[in-house]
């Protein structure tokens, strides 16, 4: 391997990119992300998720490092999306804004010269000016985004896998029956939006019940604008990757309206990934982990459709959790039910603007909130 071109921060320059900078940091950390995909379409899918309703029009920034007097040579980059969260403290709640940050990544050229952290302070001033907090999900572990002043917070994951028959043969894609195939519907994108404002105003009325205590309350808003984008992002892979075909299937509701769920293929993963579990009217306990165990059930019929073996959720509560044991219970043969509390990925990262601490509950940390 070849060793790292010695540069020192002062050798370099910070900016929002160009549209040409934008594309070479696309490149660069397209040849660790882009596969199975090739670099070309990596690029053409990132250029489609930056035209989307959660960050077009500048919602999404994004930032690089480069060579002083050299803008194309890119050192460092990533980029952050501006998005609504609701903030409680002292029992008074209030809209906020957070950002979430994705895609850093240093250039192999420059490695282990502390450029990723420079990029990452300066990136910290210019959120600090218009937004309450920011957010990361680390694939590198605990330790070096919180010396950057991101606090970690836990991540349990609870996943479905499907076993198939032992008497599968190579050639088929087993699926899974749904127990009660009348107790849910399916349901397309087209319908989400008003789903996600119900949810919304659901949410916004539990902060507003939120007691005063010692700790600050945060949570951000399950929007149609975040649900579409991760639904954006799997359409864009699958039409790459299945020869033009992709899921209608977004979620499930009830047959009775009480309860729906959102989720994403993962196709690199071969996971649907649960974005959020909804269960905002009135019920009772009984009722709601039923609602939930059909949900999750008619999850894993759309991922054994697709021929995706696990069905995961980010942080169950105890009823989420329930229902999909129930789950497990009706299908003792067929669904592996695991919760793991020792998740070394995608780990929840939280900064207050200012790098001031405080002592945070972040309310509904499902994957819906990941980018």
């Amino acid at each position: 391997m070849a060793q790292p071109l010695a540069i020192t921060a002062a050798d370099t320059e910070f900016c929002e990119a160009t549209p040409e900078q934008r594309e070479l940091a696309w490149k660069l950390n397209g040849a660790a992300w882009a596969r199975p995909m090739s670099i070309e379409t990596y690029v053409a899918q990132e250029f489609h998720l930056s035209e989307q309703e959660l960050t077009k029009d500048g919602r999404c920034k994004y930032w690089v490092l480069h060579l002083t007097g050299y803008p194309r040579q890119v050192i460092a980059s990533c980029e952050t999306t501006r998005k609504k969260v609701l903030i409680s403290e002292n029992g008074v709640s209030r809209e906020g804004y957070g950002y979430g940050i994705a895609s850093v990544y240093t250039n192999p050229d420059y490695r282990r010269q502390g450029m990723a952290a420079t990029l990452l302070r300066h990136v910290q001033e210019a959120m600090d000016r218009d937004s309450d907090l920011s957010v990361l999900y680390s694939d590198i572990g605990r330790q070096y985004y919180s010396n950057l002043g991101w606090h970690v917070f836990p991540r349990d994951e609870l996943t479905l896998t499907y076993i198939p028959p032992a008497s599968t043969s190579e050639n088929e894609t087993p699926t899974l029956q749904h127990t009660q195939p009348d107790s849910v519907r399916y349901l397309r994108l087209e319908e989400l939006r008003t789903l996600c404002e119900v949810d919304e105003l659901h949410l916004s009325a539990r902060f507003d019940r939120i007691p005063a205590d010692r700790a600050r309350h945060v949570a951000f808003l399950p929007s149609f604008a975040q649900i579409s984008w991760q639904v954006a992002r799997a359409e864009f892979v699958a039409g790459k990757l299945l020869d033009g075909k992709a899921p209608e299937n977004v979620g499930a509701i009830t047959s009775n309206g009480r309860a729906w769920i959102y989720w994403s293929h993962d196709w690199k993963s071969k996971k649907l990934k649960v974005l959020k579990v909804v269960t905002v009217l009135e019920s009772t306990l009984q009722q709601r982990i039923y609602d939930i165990r059909v949900l999750v059930e008619a999850a894993l019929v759309e991922a054994t459709t697709w021929g995706l073996g696990t069905v995961l959720l980010w942080n169950p509560d105890e009823e989420t959790a329930m229902g999909c044991k129930a789950v497990g219970d009706v299908h003792p043969h067929d669904i592996d039910v695991v919760i793991d509390g020792n998740v070394d990925n995608s780990i929840p990262s939280l900064r207050w603007a200012g790098g001031k601490h405080k002592d945070t509950v972040w309310e509904d940390n499902y994957y819906y909130c990941w980018c």
